[in-house]
């Protein structure tokens, strides 16, 4: 499942935070059982964006790499977080010491907080005079049926809002001047930014 389309996923360990090889890199099962084995508490995904680091609390080299992958999933008691990047069809996994995260807010908290997004945006969309353009395609992300099925519905949302938002972002056609660009992309961000913290919620299993 966390394979999915890609050719194949390696995980580098640097600093033996699992104790993996330090002469090349290991297979994601080896790698995941080794994860289960040293952390075997609960995992928060991260997307952190400039100015919006959600619940990464460091150290700097984790922030920085994390940054700049735009991803990072890591317990949520701290340790070895890992960092994708794509090579080619697969994926390269590093994993970085990781200070423990601060708690996400809630599935639900978030959804809210994206709802209105969405109406805020669809505002300023209408202002404008704006029309819907072509939808992505794809169903959003399936989370493993263990997670609730809210929180399984508002990941998929998520996606699908955060695909639109940078279709949207990319696609300058039909604006006839500088102001509805501006106030546009404005809207399409902040909606991006609400998306990308509903997912992370949603991606969180939230504690009892």
């Amino acid at each position: 499942m966390v394979q999915g389309p890609d050719a194949a996923h390696h995980v580098s360990d640097p600093d033996a935070l699992l104790g993996l090889s330090d002469e090349g890199s290991s297979a994601l099962d080896e790698a995941l059982a080794a994860a289960l084995a040293h952390q075997p508490g609960d995992w928060i995904l991260a997307l952190p964006r400039p100015g919006r680091l959600g619940p990464l609390r460091g150290p700097l080299p984790l922030t920085r790499a994390a940054l700049e992958a735009e991803a990072a999933v890591l317990p949520r008691a701290g340790g070895a977080a890992w960092i994708p990047a794509r090579v080619g069809p697969a994926i390269q996994w590093r994993l970085v010491r990781a200070d423990r995260p601060f708690p996400p807010v809630s599935s639900a908290e978030a959804e809210h907080a994206l709802t209105e997004a969405v109406r805020a945006a669809t505002g300023e969309l209408d202002r404008l005079g704006m029309v819907s353009g072509r939808r992505p395609g794809g169903e959003g992300l399936e989370l493993p049926p263990s997670y609730p099925a809210r929180q399984r519905a508002s990941a998929a949302r998520a996606v699908r809002l955060a695909e639109a938002c940078t279709v949207g972002l990319a696609d300058e056609s039909g604006l006839l001047h500088a102001h509805a660009m501006e106030i546009r992309a404005r809207a399409l961000r902040t909606l991006l930014n609400a998306a990308l913290d509903s997912l992370e919620a949603s991606c969180a299993w939230q504690a009892d």
